[in-house]
């Protein structure tokens, strides 16, 4: 238990400090002319892949690789996890950036209390984390390709009366 702990705490330590260097990182190549919707996406794709992907290299490593497999899979975590807040607070604007904000947390807290039993249950059953790692590898993929095919561009809802879909979710919707 104390070194699940250990392991635990250095992945959302790698996290943390991924997100800092990535949220500055993000918002420099903005400054020098990128626009939102290619740098934040960019980082949400590559974060989502690559936490992914981390996580199943750590199943079939040797304990030490298994190890930084899952710091690498905590430091991809980082390069979508400040984006996202920020994806958040440009799209929503501030007439709906706080119900937006709860929604998400609303989700995201969702599925930290069904990930756990579920993971929990598959572990009991078969002894071992392939299973729950593969769907959470296979959920974090879905995001990325969400992130590149379904969100439109970065750029804030027109949010009243008379208000239309932004035109990538109307094409769509339409099909």
């Amino acid at each position: 238990m104390t070194e699940m702990a250990k392991i635990g705490s250095a992945y959302f330590l790698m996290a943390a400090l991924s997100a800092s260097l990535c949220g500055w990182a993000s918002d420099r190549w903005i400054r020098s002319g990128a626009t939102p919707t290619r740098v934040r996406k960019t980082f949400m794709a590559i974060g989502c892949f690559g936490a992914g992907a981390f996580l199943l290299a750590s199943l079939g490593a040797p304990r030490f690789w298994g190890i930084v497999f899952l710091m690498l899979s905590g430091v991809l975590f980082g390069f979508s996890s400040a984006n996202l807040w920020a994806i958040t607070q440009r799209m929503a604007g501030p007439q709906a950036v706080g119900r937006w904000c709860g929604l998400q947390l609303f989700v995201g807290n969702s599925s930290g209390v069904v990930a756990p039993a579920i993971a929990g249950f598959l572990l009991d059953r078969t002894g071992s984390f392939f299973r729950p790692f593969l769907i959470e590898a296979l959920v974090i993929w879905l995001g990325a390709l969400t992130w590149i095919l379904v969100v439109g561009p970065i750029e804030p809802v027109e949010w009243g009366k008379g208000a239309t879909l932004p035109e990538s979710l109307e094409v769509q919707l339409s099909h």
